[in-house]
């Protein structure tokens, strides 16, 4: 492991709150949740950007608040940006600071919703979430200075899936997306899946119990589980937005990650895979710890320049 990241881990290790092992689901939630948000502390002091919107919009749950990071003005290509956080906790203020610095070196908009919760709003919400912004943007485009016709999807951890989630919808139909862009996400949310990583690296910022505790909060039924929607491994990749995915060396979900861009690539799909060396999940927001991160963004920004 890289002493950067391992330096992180064990700060976590001795800051995180832990759950009593007989935690109710309250209980449970609230712990991980701050977790969660101590990941953010790690990060870079964010970046001034040339300005920040917020605003609300008509989602399928009511109000959805959404963020814009806008790097210059004039008509600008749009990253949909899905924040992590096992879809039980998380939320754009915690992934400010990265998303500052995908804004200022991409020189695309950045635009992140605040998808809602589980386990108040249960799979497939935040993917419903994800496509009403996806729509607000095309119908808003030219109001909010935005591409339209150039959007790719990008999230990382849950937020990746829920990227991939989101591609597959607009393949079948609705706004279309130019690109997606998915960070050690999730993509097998089976019960029993069974990958290495998960073993060999269980406890780097995820362990195996939590993993899936957060899966039980996040979806509606058992069922969830194997459609491709909610277990993007199983989706047929064919006919795809282009797609960068990026896996890290020491995380349970490298495994499943690369097993997603192998079965989209041999389906025909453009796909670009790169494993981090040493680095854990999350490490996109450890920026102030990490030269790791920023070697990402510019990755990203690469990615971004050669789709145009």
């Amino acid at each position: 492991m890289d002493l950067q990241a391992q330096h992180v881990l064990d700060r976590l290790a001795a800051l995180s709150p832990v759950a009593p092992a007989d935690a109710d689901d309250a209980t449970w939630v609230a712990t991980f949740r701050c977790g969660v948000a101590l990941i953010s502390t790690f990060a870079s002091p964010p970046e001034p950007v040339h300005r920040v919107e917020q605003r609300v919009i008509a989602g399928p749950g009511g109000a959805l608040p959404v963020r814009l990071y806008r790097p210059a003005e004039g008509r600008l290509p749009v990253l949909l940006y899905l924040h992590g956080g096992g879809a039980v906790a998380g939320a754009v203020d915690i992934h400010d600071s990265p998303l500052r610095a995908l804004a200022n070196r991409s020189g695309w908009l950045v635009v992140a919703p605040d998808y809602r919760l589980a386990p108040d709003a249960r799979f497939p919400a935040q993917v419903d979430d994800a496509a009403a912004t996806l729509t607000w943007i095309a119908a808003e485009g030219e109001a909010i200075g935005a591409d339209a016709g150039r959007v790719v999807v990008a999230g990382d951890s849950i937020g990746g899936a829920f990227a991939a989630a989101l591609a597959l919808r607009a393949r079948e139909g609705g706004p279309g997306l130019a690109g997606q862009i998915l960070l050690y996400p999730n993509t097998d949310l089976r019960r029993g899946a069974d990958y290495p990583s998960r073993n060999t690296e269980n406890g780097h910022i995820i362990e195996a119990a939590g993993l899936e505790r957060q899966i039980e909060l996040s979806l509606a039924s058992e069922a969830d589980r194997g459609t491709p929607l909610a277990s993007p491994v199983l989706s047929d990749g064919a006919g795809l937005a282009p797609t960068l995915v990026v896996t890290n060396e020491c995380d349970p979900l490298r495994d499943e990650g690369e097993a997603l861009a192998a079965r989209w690539a041999a389906a025909g799909a453009r796909v670009e895979q790169h494993r981090f060396p040493g680095m854990v999940h999350a490490f996109m927001q450890m920026g102030a710890h990490v030269n790791a991160a920023e070697r990402l963004f510019a990755m990203i920004a690469d990615w971004l320049r050669r789709l145009d």
